[in-house]
């Protein structure tokens, strides 16, 4: 999943419009179109404000890879507050994702992506 289809998915989720959208971020409905399209690519700062609208991590919109950005922003939300892990649930998750093959993480993560999917109609 590449950028502009994140940012196009985000923005349906809520429902919203290009202009809706655009009005909520300050910038003009097109540079929400070039976004959602792949003809440009929003600055950092903006990405960040994306991010905290949709409450994501800018990791995820900054990757190509979901799996890659998601797996850096939990490895970096532990490390970065120094965090506990033993107990916690996500992490457990996180360890055993990373000890799956490759074959079986595309495939936990495309079960995924249709549960989101789901639950996002």
């Amino acid at each position: 999943m590449n950028i502009g289809d994140k940012l196009r998915s985000l923005r349906l989720n809520t429902k919203r419009t290009l202009k809706e959208q655009s009005d909520i971020l300050g910038v003009s409905l097109n540079s929400v179109y070039r976004w959602e399209n792949n003809l440009a690519v929003p600055r950092k700062s903006m990405l960040t404000q994306i991010a905290e609208l949709h409450n994501v991590p800018l990791e995820w919109l900054l990757h190509a890879n979901t799996t890659q950005g998601y797996i850096e922003y939990i490895s970096n939300k532990y490390i970065n507050n120094g965090m506990s892990t033993e107990n916690d649930l996500e992490m457990q998750l996180l360890i055993l994702f990373r000890n799956l093959s490759e074959n079986n993480k595309h495939k936990v993560l495309g079960l995924l992506e249709g549960l989101l999917g789901v639950f996002s109609q």
